[in-house]
């Protein structure tokens, strides 16, 4: 999946959850994991962390599309010998 999508920054998302049994334990668990006192600190940390994984995956995926395509250059001009 791509990051191609751009976010629209001034949009506001409502957010009413309600946890229960085992997805409430489970909360409580990461709340006090990441030491925070509101419930809407907790979204927005596991968002924040989540983000942050995406952009570095991204990043890394760009990062090896750009040594294939150098590789691909090196290999059509003859310049590029595969180490296998």
């Amino acid at each position: 999946m791509g990051m191609s999508q751009k976010v629209v920054m001034d949009k506001r998302i409502p957010i009413r959850i309600n946890f229960e049994h085992v997805d409430a334990e489970k909360f409580g668990v990461v709340k006090k994991y990441l030491g925070l006192k509101q419930n809407t600190e907790v979204i927005r940390a596991l968002i924040s962390l989540k983000y942050n994984q995406i952009m570095l995956m991204e990043e890394k995926r760009r990062s090896q599309q750009l040594r294939e395509t150098k590789a691909l250059k090196w290999l059509e001009k003859g310049e590029y010998k595969c180490p296998m």
